[in-house]
């Protein structure tokens, strides 16, 4: 049987997604704006088993253990916005690789879902997402 994600795990994607999903700049979208739950819901149904634990993983090591990084207890999801932002950039520059890896596939898991929106693909200016692929002569 496939476990699902959990309400804390949930919890720990918004609080992340806040921070890794801009909002404004070149592509008008923020996190409120990307179905990244659904996605991962997705995710974790249709892949391997070892992939599908380390996702669980991931966002269990970054909810419970991210407050190594401020010297005092709390749950990733009840940080300030500033708070987590130092939590992930310590996570991104992280000199363990197992560290790095966890921000980086947890970063692709929330990112994936927005930059695959045909809105986004057009305001960055991308043109792959048509059903006879990349075009030539396509222009904004």
């Amino acid at each position: 049987m496939i476990r699902q994600l959990s309400v804390r795990e949930i919890k720990t994607l918004h609080a992340l997604a806040q921070c890794i999903i801009p909002g404004g700049g070149q592509h008008p979208f923020s996190y409120r704006d990307v179905d990244y739950i659904s996605f991962a819901k997705e995710m974790i149904a249709n892949v391997p088993v070892h992939v599908r634990w380390f996702i669980h993983f991931n966002l269990w090591v970054i909810h419970y253990f991210s407050w190594l990084y401020l010297k005092r207890p709390a749950l990733f999801s009840h940080l300030s916005f500033t708070e987590r932002e130092f939590v992930l950039t310590c996570l991104s520059k992280s000199r363990w690789f197992l560290i790095r890896s966890i921000y980086i596939l947890t970063s692709a898991l929330l990112l994936i879902p927005l930059y695959k929106d045909e809105r986004v693909m057009k305001a960055i200016g991308y043109f792959g997402f048509g059903h006879a692929g990349n075009k030539k002569g396509d222009t904004l």
